[in-house]
């Protein structure tokens, strides 16, 4: 019985699913009682509450924040003896009637402890006023509040007041009022009617192709070659970042000015900068080494924004060779099927996070080339047909992983994969445990040969291998709503698909939704949209097209055990959700509205292209149903490249 449960199609990617629930599972009770994290639960029928403020999209600066929280209550009866349990972020000072009761004491880090305060003197019957002061820092005041002896719970009921003169209604925690920009927006609905009489023409053409699709490739064969599909998409994708140049304004870009700092420590000290030094010095330094002779280069012939704008160059550089490394993979993934490699292409090519994370100077487009090129590597090792590779394979890997982790700490992600994937190669190919130990260690060595200086480095001058991601908030000095985080934040989503401008701040999944299928965050810009508003908003509801593909790779790939590109897609699908499961992980450790964006996922491009096509093969098959799917993919494609093209200057 327990041997024909494993060979069922659906277990692999059960078991994959199941232990990164588990994984969060406990990852998210840690953080409900780590100090550290500002994680609000409510209870006892009481809600956590705060003072209603406009969702700010600007850093503040840290500091002491005071708020006052009262509430009137009427006892029928004399009480004496009564209990008030009480849990504010982070002091607090209760007074009852106006007389002072009780103080949390202690450090901050002491703030989850939950205070069950007896009240020292007999309550009589009638009227009654509990107030609450509560300081906080680098957050928003809160508290929650809750009796059996006493009418009292918190509820937005309350009364709150920022100078204890002023009073307005409190508001519960959870409440998250998207920012004006999001409203002032179209919404989704509204932007797609805009655009959809040039849908309609792509529409209509793609659909008149596809359904005289013989007569057309015997025609025009070549056009329709993967290898041309590529070139297409490299022309255009190339074609919009070279305007994009000379045309968006220099501002756009998230976290440029810290990148841009970190160019000038180089060049102007002379050395590698550490964690303390600024924003943006915690990363590793390869993308900036090889940046910086340009950006000197360039400082030395044209203006200041003229040279951020040129730096983009870098970025665009290395979309372009993400594009190719696509193609790549759908060659190996997808060999003979050429109708799959040309819809993966498409998708690599025209995913909103791999064209607008490519139009401003970062460390992403570096990291997600290399990534990309890693799970390239990778693919003989998950094939139906497999055989022994030569130690050469195991060293190149160990290379372009050392290289990913000296662009960025985020390929520490790809351990697990590169062991799971060397061990089941090793048990496919029947190899023996003393060889696949070795061909693991080659790789680890490699990769710790080429990076591990720089993260012992890190160790010896500031006592943490990692120093940065895990210990940002000691170097900056700023913080960002909304400041705390609540289990709506984690389980719900919706928003993105109505008002997706920044409806991120809303939620994990509609910020990474709304920033994956298009610019959610508006590349860090507040006041104005750099891109074609229409087209981009549009693309929240056409990207449930790409969105329903992939969803059908997962069904497929748990219905059928024969099916061909059942590895490719396990694979993918464990890749994707290991990322998104540490951007959760960041997500609840970090309460800044801008720590779960899709940008982290630009190098696990490949991975999506390759769930998009295989979802999309049972759609083909039927000639109306099959051009009414390019129809519909073509309409996606569109939008998102012209979603992203400046046509004036900003």
């Amino acid at each position: 019985m327990t041997v024909k449960i494993l060979k069922k199609p659906f277990f692999l990617p059960a078991v994959v699913i199941a232990t990164l629930l588990l994984l969060s599972v406990v990852r998210v009770y840690h953080y409900i009682q780590s100090p550290d994290v500002l994680f609000l639960t409510d209870r006892e029928g009481a809600s956590w509450i705060k003072r209603d403020t406009e969702f700010d999209l600007e850093a503040k600066k840290t500091g002491e924040f005071n708020n006052v929280f009262q509430h009137r209550f009427y006892l029928a009866q004399p009480v004496s003896k009564a209990h008030i349990s009480i849990q504010a972020l982070k002091r607090f000072q209760l007074f009852l009637d106006d007389v002072f009761v009780f103080s949390s004491q202690g450090p901050s880090d002491r703030w989850k402890q939950v205070h069950d305060v007896e009240i020292p003197f007999s309550l009589e019957k009638g009227p009654h006023n509990i107030s609450i002061h509560v300081q906080s820092q680098n957050t928003h005041p809160a508290v929650i509040v809750y009796s059996d002896s006493l009418p009292v719970k918190s509820n937005p009921e309350w009364s709150v007041s920022e100078d204890g003169k002023t009073w307005e209604r409190a508001v519960s925690a959870d409440s998250i009022r998207l920012p004006a920009i999001s409203k002032q927006l179209p919404s989704s609905g509204r932007a797609l009617i805009a655009v959809l009489p040039y849908l309609a023409i792509i529409f209509t053409l793609a659909f008149f192709v596809s359904f005289c699709g013989d007569e057309v490739k015997n025609r025009f064969r070549r056009l329709f070659e993967p290898s041309t599909i590529r070139w297409i998409m490299l022309v255009l994708w190339g074609g919009l970042s070279l305007n994009n140049m000379v045309r968006l304004n220099f501002q756009v870009g998230v976290e440029g000015w810290g990148h841009l700092e970190y160019l000038e420590f180089i060049l102007t000290k002379g050395s590698l900068p550490l964690a303390p030094d600024g924003w943006q010095m915690f990363q590793p330094p390869l993308n900036y080494l090889l940046s910086a002779p340009v950006y000197a280069f360039l400082n030395q012939g044209f203006d200041w924004p003229t040279v951020i704008k040129m730096m983009a160059g870098v970025a665009v550089v290395c979309g372009l060779l993400q594009i190719e490394i696509v193609y790549r993979v759908a060659r190996v993934i997808f060999r003979g099927k050429k109708d799959l490699q040309n819809i993966a292409v498409v998708t690599g090519a025209m995913l909103p996070v791999h064209t607008y994370a490519c139009q401003y100077f970062g460390n992403e487009p570096l990291l997600a080339v290399l990534l990309s090129c890693l799970i390239l590597l990778m693919l003989p090792f998950i094939a139906s047909e497999q055989s022994e590779q030569k130690t050469r394979t195991f060293v190149v890997i160990g290379f372009i992983w050392g290289l990913a982790l000296l662009t960025k700490m985020t390929a520490v992600l790809m351990t697990p994969v590169i062991i799971i994937v060397l061990l089941a190669h090793s048990v496919k190919v029947h190899l023996p445990v003393k060889t696949a130990l070795k061909n693991i260690l080659v790789v680890f060595g490699v990769a710790i040969a080429i990076s591990g200086w720089y993260y012992c480095r890190n160790y010896l001058t500031l006592g943490n291998p990692f120093a940065g991601p895990l210990d940002h908030q000691r170097f900056i000095h700023w913080w960002q709503d909304p400041g705390y985080r609540m289990w709506p934040q984690i389980l719900s989503f919706g928003q993105s698909l109505v008002y997706p401008v920044y409806s991120g701040v809303a939620s994990f999944w509609d910020a990474v939704y709304s920033t994956f299928w298009l610019d959610g965050f508006n590349s860090g810009i507040s006041d104005f949209v750099p891109w074609n508003i229409h087209w981009m908003i549009a693309g929240a509801l056409l990207a449930l097209i790409p969105s329903a593909f992939m969803l059908t790779s997962l069904i497929r790939v748990s219905l059928k055990k024969e099916l061909a590109y059942r590895n490719a897609v396990v694979f993918s699908l464990g890749i994707i959700l290991l990322f998104v499961a540490a951007m959760m992980d960041r997500f609840l450790n970090c309460s800044f509205y801008s720590a779960a964006r899709s940008i982290y996922l630009l190098g696990i491009v490949p991975c999506v292209a390759i769930l998009v096509a295989v979802g999309m093969k049972p759609f083909l098959h039927n000639r109306v149903v099959r051009s009414l799917t390019w129809a519909l993919f073509s309409c996606w494609a569109f939008a998102s490249w012209s979603a992203y093209i400046v046509f004036y200057p900003q």
